[in-house]
């Protein structure tokens, strides 16, 4: 059987290979920031797709490989998420512009041709990666992209020669890495300091009964070269993230952060006043940061845009305007939507003259609602956003419904899985996603489906 796994292997070098999308800038076309990641990165799927193929047809002589894709696509989560898919397709097929819907547009390189490729690769992933083994690896693989991305946004920063983003030190300047955009950057970086963390912390339950209990385990390996280097990028992936100034992200962050504490604690009634207590210390420290945010001693600190919450702000003025324009598309065509990508043509339907500001030169012009939530209500109806929130419902109920069996891992593994979906969820409020932010939603949710089989 060993000689057998040839295709499956290289099929999953390709899988690992997809994650360094994000790092790629094509600086000779009108996007640089999009249009090589989504060349890339379909690519790398479609070669692991076309070897895992001819895997299945040549050297998979037992049906190892043919009986764990049959046993995927029954399990909860990838039937979650194929409804979803099914009906991002379908509401494409019935919307305004099918053609625009699948092929989108050289800009954005997004609609049915990606949400397929997603799904090929959120598949493969679920079948190919049959060990913890090999999504440990993926981790890595995925902090690997991150660096390149920082590095890539660094090199620009210095103002190297051939690299595109802004200077660091400059006026408004936020850190856009080789994606772009900062909002996307910090999005990434939240998934990026999850992979780190799982990667520290998340031994199973028997190693860290079996070396020393508790704190004294984890700080054990904190000291050893393994847990310096993934220090190194918590830290790294902080850094940036914090210099990257975005809101939603900051906010998603904190939320998954206080989720995760909660799941933590849970039945562990001696940390309860702690964590508590730590809420509360948080609440007031953000708190009081973003009351005096308009000081100078505030305003002095890299980053403290994100203190700037405010719900008359023009920027949440301007997401207020086109959530109303996505919510009075969604009247017209409730079941369905308009199809995706077809959001331009509910913006020039409903255009509301206040988001028109000529004297700033912003809100002429878009193509999105700026809110996962109503993108998909808007572009895929009722059914492509229930579809979309079933599956982080089918998440939730299946981490829940193992809770028992899930006391051979460790507890910060468990709440590190709980908390990831939280921080994703509560940033798309204020905005859409891009393929850095579904790569990574789709790797999460192929790794829980991973996890929850082996708790079956």
């Amino acid at each position: 059987m060993n000689n057998n796994l040839n295709f499956f292997k290289i099929s999953k070098f390709f899988l690992y290979l997809a994650p360094f999308s994000t790092a790629i800038v094509t600086a000779s076309t009108l996007f640089p920031f999009i249009v090589g990641k989504y060349v890339f990165f379909r690519a790398a799927v479609d070669l692991a797709l076309i070897f895992f193929l001819l895997g299945l047809l040549l050297q998979d002589k037992l049906s190892v490989m043919g009986s764990r894709l049959s046993a995927k696509l029954k399990s909860p989560l990838v039937i979650a998420v194929s409804i979803f898919v099914l009906i991002f397709i379908l509401s494409g097929f019935f919307g305004v512009n099918p053609s625009n819907s699948f092929w989108s547009n050289f800009e954005r390189g997004e609609g049915g041709i990606q949400i397929i490729h997603l799904y090929v690769f959120f598949l493969l992933l679920a079948v190919v990666f049959r060990e913890e083994k090999d999504w440990l690896k993926l981790f890595w693989v995925l902090i690997a992209a991150a660096a390149l991305m920082i590095l890539y946004g660094a090199a620009a920063g210095l103002k190297m020669s051939g690299f595109i983003g802004g200077a660091f030190g400059g006026s408004g300047f936020r850190f856009s890495g080789s994606i772009g955009n900062p909002a996307y950057v910090a999005t990434y970086l939240v998934f990026s300091l999850f992979y780190a963390c799982y990667l520290l912390f998340g031994a199973d339950r028997r190693e860290s009964d079996k070396n020393s209990r508790g704190i004294i385990f984890y700080w054990e390996k904190l000291k050893t070269l393994k847990g310096i280097i993934l220090m190194f990028f918590m830290i790294l992936f902080f850094v940036f993230f914090w210099l990257a100034a975005t809101r939603g992200a900051f906010v998603g962050l904190l939320a998954a952060i206080v989720a995760g504490t909660a799941y933590f604690v849970y039945g562990r009634k001696n940390l309860r006043k702690w964590f508590f207590g730590g809420v509360v210390v948080l609440l007031l420290a953000v708190g009081t940061m973003v009351y005096f945010k308009d000081t100078a001693f505030v305003k002095s600190i890299p980053g403290s845009r994100v203190f700037d919450i405010s719900f008359s702000a023009q920027t949440w003025q301007h997401r207020t305007y086109m959530w109303k324009i996505a919510y009075d598309g969604f009247k017209e065509r409730p079941l369905l939507g308009w199809g995706p990508e077809n959001f331009i043509n509910i913006f020039d339907r409903h255009f509301n003259v206040q988001y028109f500001n000529p004297t700033e030169g912003f809100g002429a012009w878009f193509d999105r609602a700026h809110s996962i939530y109503f993108d998909y209500l808007a572009e895929t109806g009722i059914l492509g956003l229930s579809s979309y929130l079933g599956i982080f419902a089918v998440f939730y109920w299946q981490l829940f419904k193992r809770r028992d069996d899930q006391r051979r891992q460790s507890a910060l593994q468990n709440a590190l899985i709980f908390a990831i979906p939280v921080a994703y969820l509560v940033q798309g409020i204020v905005l859409f996603d891009v393929l850095p932010t579904y790569l990574n939603v789709f790797s999460v949710l192929a790794f829980a489906s991973y996890k929850f089989q082996k708790m079956d």
